[in-house]
């Protein structure tokens, strides 16, 4: 995981943990995380051949992304635009882990 405060970032101003104290940084943080595997799900017409399903068309349709995240944990994101619907799940790492056990 990578944190950058945006203001630091983009000011030039110095890094607060750089000197070993940890002072309130005003604005909001960027947070990169790793993606360790994932999936690209999408709708398309049966015809559809398979050099051209990967498409803004099919994208801007219904998308689904399953993506397992650094830490082990897994995030769904679901894009439908027949319900004009996003929904983002995040299920953690342990839990992941009882459901493959059992």
């Amino acid at each position: 995981m990578e944190r950058v405060n945006l203001r630091t970032a983009f000011h030039g101003e110095p890094d607060q943990l750089e000197d070993g104290t940890r002072a309130e940084a005003k604005g909001p943080d960027q947070v990169t995380i790793q993606i360790k595997s994932g999936k690209l799900i999408m709708r398309v017409p049966n015809m559809t051949p398979d050099d051209e399903v990967i498409s803004k068309e099919f994208m801007d349709q219904f998308m689904q992304l399953v993506l397992e995240l650094e830490d082990g944990s897994e995030m769904n994101v679901t894009l439908d635009a027949s319900t004009d619907m996003a929904d983002t799940r995040l299920i953690p790492a342990s839990e992941r882990a009882q459901a493959s056990e059992g």
